[in-house]
């Protein structure tokens, strides 16, 4: 899967420039959701240059399967960030219990996954340790569950005031979450399948270039390619709301 490694390894150096740019014009009132976005592109980086190592000494790497897994992470805290700053946009919303709540959710299930990673070693594995990494997928799948009900409510009218500074920008933002929704759920449900109800080829240590393909690496880039895009475009965001309530 050499090839797959590679093209995703400069897919995300490459899109890691403009994501950095991003960073810095949003500020403060993006960072919850740009940082990670960054740290999302950082582990594909990561993971992809250790699966191109395994493949040249012949050996498969659990590392980068630890790493495919907890990537999850990153990008679901990404998308509660930016949903974040949208709603500061449009309706300077104080969600910061929200993102507290949201953020020990993540950190819970990653905690878990990065436990029982020693799954990925195969061989004998403990029932204790498949049952960490189980648990652990399944806390971000409802994280997953509460971020598409956090979206849709923040899509309904009344949630929103046009005559905000940042409604425009903000919007922007709001709909890019909501782009993104749809992609990161086949990638949180492939995952949870790999993990819950793993098959020969329905598992994260699989060589099945279609299902990582199609399953793993297209909708994530998707996702992320959709929030570059906006996220260019509402680079001067932050100088149009600059003394409303973040």
């Amino acid at each position: 899967m050499s090839a797959l490694d590679k093209v995703q390894l400069a897919i995300y150096l490459t899109l890691s420039f403009p994501t950095i740019y991003i960073l810095i014009r949003h500020g403060r009132p993006g960072i919850l959701g740009w940082f990670y976005i960054l740290a999302f592109c950082s582990l594909r980086i990561v993971g992809g240059a250790l699966s191109i190592s395994a493949d040249n000494s012949g050996t498969p790497s659990t590392t980068a399967a630890t790493i495919s897994s907890i990537g999850l992470s990153p990008l679901l805290i990404g998308i509660s960030g930016i949903l974040h700053e949208a709603n500061a946009k449009l309706r300077a919303a104080r969600e910061w219990p929200i993102i507290a709540c949201y953020h020990f959710i993540v950190i819970t299930g990653l905690a878990l996954i990065v436990c029982g990673s020693s799954a990925f070693k195969g061989g004998a594995v403990s029932s204790g340790t498949l049952a960490l990494l189980k648990v652990g997928i399944i806390v971000l799948l409802l994280a997953w569950v509460v971020l598409i009900i956090w979206g849709l409510f923040s899509l309904l009218l009344s949630q929103r005031t046009k005559d905000t500074p940042g409604f425009s920008g903000g919007t922007m933002l709001l709909y890019a979450v909501l782009f993104s929704l749809p992609f990161a759920s086949i990638r949180v449900l492939y995952s949870v399948l790999a993990i819950v109800a793993p098959s020969k080829n329905l598992n994260l240590m699989s060589e099945n270039m279609g299902l990582k393909i199609g399953l793993s690496f297209i909708p994530e880039l998707i996702a992320v390619l959709g929030f570059v895009f906006v996220g260019l475009a509402t680079h001067n965001l932050r100088k149009t709301t600059k003394g409303v309530v973040k």
